[in-house]
């Protein structure tokens, strides 16, 4: 059920509990990102599989767009999808430059900072409701439950698990979405927080049938249910095309010089890292075409 969000309701139907293994999907984004500090690579990890999560909550044409701010007002992380379960996620140039003059021995915390913030933008593109809260947690998973908290009066969960070896590779990537649903009980959250924890349960369930996942919440939760898988996959909708523009925009005299020293331009897309190389041969032509 790799790439697949599991969407269940417990507790008599008073909690929503969605779950996933999106490594795949995160492995293919992290590899585009073309980022080395393996702080900024888990920061960008984690705020992109919680999005995943909450890809799971949208229908028809809503989709949710994520800015979060860094201390350092320069450094931020984007990410965004839709209720077709397609997801992106890229950091800001002064990031991705920044993340690469450092020695990866600052902890996330430290990433973060004092003084974040989390806007996110959901709904249809003519209309959207925007929420923006500080980040006190500094670790993510918190800050996310504290932004729903406080935007829509809404008791959240939200754990992730990231794993990256050495070389900031992506190793290993699950999440959990846990939301109080009218009619929930007091304490009701903390009760999942625990099991879950306690058993470390996401990794289990992800490991079972459909059967089998009724059978274990039920065993903990009462009253549960599996409602549907729904699909997350990376999804960037930038090509070669678009980079014409680019070269448009340069003097003939750049084109001219790139043409004689048969030298190629390359352009990257900055919201995946996707590189699109223009050979002389397609500079001519640029040239005889201006």
């Amino acid at each position: 059920m790799i790439n697949t969000i599991i969407k269940t309701l417990i507790l008599d139907k008073s909690i929503r509990l969605y779950f996933t293994d999106n490594t795949k999907m995160l492995q293919e984004i992290m590899e585009l990102s073309t980022i080395k500090d393996k702080t900024c690579c888990f920061a960008l990890a984690k705020a992109v599989s919680i999005l995943s999560l909450l890809s799971a909550a949208l229908k028809d044409n809503q989709r949710i767009s994520l800015v979060i701010t860094l201390t350092n007002k320069n450094h931020k992380i984007y990410a965004d999808t839709d209720a077709g379960g397609n997801v992106r996620g890229y950091v800001s140039q002064a990031l991705l430059k920044a993340s690469r003059q450092q020695n990866s021995n600052h902890s996330l915390q430290d990433l973060i900072g004092t003084k974040a913030s989390i806007r996110m933008m959901k709904g249809l593109e003519m209309s959207q409701f925007t929420g923006v809260t500080d980040m006190p947690y500094q670790n993510m998973d918190d800050d996310f439950a504290y932004y729903f908290k406080q935007s829509e009066q809404t008791d959240t969960m939200i754990q992730t698990n990231i794993e990256l070896d050495r070389n900031s590779c992506l190793l290993k990537s699950y999440g959990i979405y846990a939301q109080a649903l009218p009619g929930a009980e007091e304490g009701a959250l903390d009760f999942v927080r625990e099991q879950f924890e306690a058993e470390n349960l996401a990794s289990l369930l992800l490991n079972m049938n459909d059967a089998e996942i009724e059978k274990a919440l039920n065993q903990r939760f009462y009253r549960s249910k599996v409602l549907e898988h729904k699909p997350i996959q990376f999804s960037c909708s930038c090509s070669k095309e678009m980079f014409y523009g680019f070269l448009y925009s340069l003097s003939a005299e750049e084109l001219q010089k790139a043409v004689e020293a048969s030298t190629s331009i390359d352009t990257t897309c900055h919201i995946c890292g996707r590189s699109y190389v223009f050979h002389p041969s397609e500079i001519q032509t640029i040239l005889q075409t201006r």
